[in-house]
């Protein structure tokens, strides 16, 4: 490549990122491997591709070697692959080919990728491995007794999957050894059943990793450029996997955000930026450019100060305070009567953008605003699940087990045959009084259609993957984003990751956010006052990585709004505790208003 190209392809970088000098760095920066912390709106996912466009147009990423992306969801997959498919040929000169962009780039998660691995070389452990992957049923460690078929395992053996499951959960990386026994007790007892677990499908590419070092470097050759997105919700075996991919000479691009670590319950490794900065000898870089509220100053010193606050441990120095529109009520059904007031005068203001109603958890509260919904026939999106309903778990199942059945003879997956299988699910749940089985056949129905016509573009590998992957990891609600609804109601936790103009996080009041493990160490945990009379900073006799851990839910509910997020809270919660406005209303650098009985 000549100078003048590489004079092109800079221009074009400076030109596409507007002169933000952080991004560029990142972009054209020599260094080979690189922490970028990279909140909600500030431009992550155009540094990541402008990145992988300039190493292939510098030639630092010479043919026919790839990039490997990986992200913590099937979802953000799949939006980086649209989004590197749309700008990474503009950047290298060629034609806008999807095709072109997957046969430099491998998109997808740590399990999609083991899959591909698993099929290449899991006969290296088992036979029973030399089948395709996803034609087996994933299941979770601790579904297991579940299942007629396998009743016949040893508690022994069930006991000790569990006991690697407690492990991984707890961010402690089993020893190769219990890899090992962990791995031989799924193949002689739940591959055998057309099953397979979770874990098993990341263990077993550790195992044959650490076995054969001939594999260990070609994948080092194979990718000199490996790129992660969300970075900071990894766990500790998806961590070892990706420690394991990264040779001596391979290029490393971390993306995530510590402050939206909020998976530390299901295993997510704490401090992992950090520690890998140290182990990777990287260096860290903060974009600090929020685009999202670029035209909204509250919402940007909103985003700002709790980031402060989070940074310092809730004592920062803070210039400018923001204001946070509160809606104070006198019980739940006032509250929720003045959130529903808010959203239709937002109506008649002419305002059309989709609202999010968030919670904490589901609750009596949240069924509170529900029935009011229901009351006023606001057509609504019922989104409250929790990853252990089971309904929720059944309905992935089936649709798992049945598009397994319909699609994997298929060598095409077109809009028809999506459309067919979507109504034939729905037919199976007819009859069906459940709201939340509803939900999923409605979200079902607003991921096919999603995949039909926007996503017709992808190949039929791709669209396989995609959906295999959401009903084996159980994402179908990272549609909610897809349904036709205006009004949404979920929790924090499901919203991840997902966006809408207009947001209100509901129950921002002691017990609900903070949570009640947090409240239970306050001294002011029953003092009769409108606004939280709780220490900030934090005293010694209460948890303060656990408040700031709560601080990180906050702070995703927040931006989760493109436009403007709403608080609300009440006097009286629905179980009889006397309510009074979060601590987290009065952090410095944050004002409410209508906060008045």
């Amino acid at each position: 490549m000549n100078n003048n190209t590489a004079l092109t392809i800079e221009e074009k970088i400076k030109n596409n990122h507007g002169g933000d000098s952080k991004q560029i760095s990142v972009v054209i920066s020599d260094e080979k491997r690189m922490i970028v912390e990279a909140p909600a709106g500030y431009g992550k996912t155009a540094t990541m591709v402008s990145r992988i466009a300039y190493l292939y147009s510098t030639g630092k990423i010479p043919n026919p070697k790839r990039v490997l992306a990986l992200t913590f969801s099937v979802n953000a997959a799949l939006k980086i692959k649209r989004d590197i498919s749309a700008k990474l040929p503009e950047l290298i000169g060629e034609d806008n080919n999807p095709v072109n962009v997957s046969e430099k780039v491998t998109i997808t998660n740590y399990h999609g990728f083991c899959k591909g691995f698993l099929k290449k070389y899991g006969h290296l452990i088992s036979p029973l491995l030399r089948r395709d992957v996803n034609l087996f049923y994933a299941i979770g460690d601790d579904e297991i007794g579940k299942y007629i078929d396998l009743k016949g395992i040893s508690h022994e053996k069930e006991e000790y999957l569990l006991y690697i499951d407690r492990k991984i959960k707890q961010a402690i990386m089993p020893e190769i050894s219990e890899i090992k026994k962990y791995n031989q007790i799924v193949i002689e007892e739940i591959l055998p059943k057309d099953r397979i677990t979770y874990t098993a499908i990341i263990l077993f590419s550790l195992e044959i990793i650490h076995e054969y070092e001939a594999v260990k470097s070609f994948y080092h050759s194979l990718y000199p450029l490996i790129v992660v997105d969300e970075f900071q919700d990894t766990n500790c075996i998806a961590w070892e996997l990706l420690q394991n991919l990264i040779g001596d000479n391979t290029h490393v691009l971390l993306l995530g955000d510590p402050l939206q670590r909020i998976y530390g319950f299901i295993g997510a490794v704490p401090n992992i930026m950090d520690s890998a900065r140290t182990m990777l000898s990287a260096k860290k870089i903060e974009l600090d450019k929020n685009y999202r509220f670029k035209d909204n100053p509250e919402m940007l010193k909103l985003d700002k100060n709790i980031r402060a606050n989070a940074y310092k441990c809730f004592n920062p120095d803070t210039s400018e305070t923001a204001m946070l529109e509160t809606f104070w009520a006198s019980d739940q059904n006032n509250e929720a009567e003045k959130v529903l007031g808010k959203i239709n005068s937002l109506r008649n203001d002419g305002e059309t953008g989709k609202v999010v109603i968030l919670f904490r958890a589901r609750s009596a509260n949240s069924d509170v605003f529900e029935q009011l919904l229901q009351d006023k026939n606001i057509p609504y999106f019922y989104g409250m699940f929790k990853d252990d309903d089971k309904e929720y778990i059944d309905f992935h199942k089936y649709c798992q087990k049945e598009f397994i059945k319909i699609f994997d003879k298929l060598n095409s997956i077109g809009k028809r045959s999506l459309v067919s299988f979507s109504r034939s699910i729905r037919m199976q749940y007819k009859g069906f009084n459940d709201r939340m089985v509803d939900s999923l056949c409605e979200l079902l129905d607003a991921f096919v259609k999603k995949v039909s016509y926007d996503y017709s573009e992808l190949s039929a590998e791709d669209k396989y993957s995609l959906l295999l992957d959401t009903f084996e990891n159980r994402q179908l609600k990272q549609a909610m984003e897809y349904v036709d609804a205006d009004v949404i109601i979920s929790t924090v936790h499901g919203a991840k990751g997902l966006e809408w103009p207009y947001v209100f996080l509901a129950d921002f009041e002691r017990w609900g956010l903070p949570g009640s493990f947090t409240c239970k160490d306050c001294v002011n945990k029953f003092s009769d006052t409108v606004r939280c009379a709780c220490p900030l900073p934090p005293n010694e006799a209460m948890n303060v990585d656990a408040m700031l851990d709560e601080l990180s839910v906050f702070y995703v509910a927040v931006t989760r709004a493109r436009k403007q997020v709403y608080v609300s809270a009440s006097a009286k919660r629905e179980n009889g505790k006397q309510g009074c406005l979060s601590c987290f209303s009065h952090i410095s650098g944050i004002s409410i208003t209508n906060a008045e009985r």
